[in-house]
């Protein structure tokens, strides 16, 4: 198990840092051009984006990008390969010598998923923070030095945004994990249906991260999106 979620980890979490860089790195650039656009329209300075930038990335888009990235490259993985292992009778074989296939090949899987979006989340969203300032202190649109903009974070920052975010990432991660595995093993066994398992992975893994998040918004905010509930 310890040889399984070790591999995992190294597959799901360190070889995804380049492209988690990657899309958190053009999510900033996106989020501080927007926000120069829109609060210039209002007549607003983009200097006071740092709080909205903090809570947008931190409550929304790192946790959701990380599960994206996961999903789509070690979710989809794991449920092919899970496929594979039961259209070609190995998890009957391991189950014959005595070893349990949920706890083999199940539990360190769904393990190294939740860390891995957990530590991908955080790479992402300091990512998406430091390269959103820095694209707009080089447009001139930001006009505050990197500390005057870090302290602006730094006030903003509050222990239920943070457990949100630890909540958001661990839950989503689990279920995503759970419905990948799932996914992968509940083939009647035919090899026809292994390519099959790609994209029934991804839809189902992505509708119970975006269900969950809607949830704990709910719970945490009292809100769903913008709509105030109750």
């Amino acid at each position: 198990m310890r040889a399984m979620f070790s591999r995992q980890m190294l597959f799901t979490a360190f070889d995804s840092i380049p492209a988690a860089l990657r899309f958190s790195a053009t999510v900033g650039v996106l989020i501080i051009v927007q926000a120069a656009i829109w609060m210039d329209m209002i007549g607003i300075s983009i200097d006071s984006v740092a709080p909205i930038l903090w809570r947008f990335v931190v409550r929304e888009a790192s946790p959701l990008l990380a599960c994206m990235v996961v999903i789509g490259r070690s979710g989809v993985a794991i449920g092919t390969e899970l496929a594979t292992m039961r259209a070609g009778g190995e998890i009957e074989v391991l189950d014959s010598h005595g070893i349990d296939p949920m706890t083999y090949l199940v539990v360190p899987r769904i393990l190294a998923m939740i860390l891995s979006i957990f530590c991908l989340a955080i790479i992402m969203a300091a990512t998406t923070v430091v390269t959103g300032y820095y694209l707009g202190w080089l447009m001139g649109a930001i006009h505050i030095t990197w500390s005057e903009f870090f302290a602006d974070i730094a006030r903003n920052i509050n222990i239920q945004d943070i457990v949100f975010f630890g909540s958001k990432t661990l839950i989503s991660g689990g279920f995503a994990g759970a419905i990948c595995c799932t996914d992968g093993l509940n083939i009647r066994g035919a090899i026809t249906e292994v390519p099959l398992v790609s994209s029934r992975v991804v839809i189902h893994a992505l509708t119970a991260v975006f269900v969950v998040s809607a949830i704990l918004s709910i719970l945490f905010y009292g809100k769903l999106l913008v709509f105030k509930i109750g």
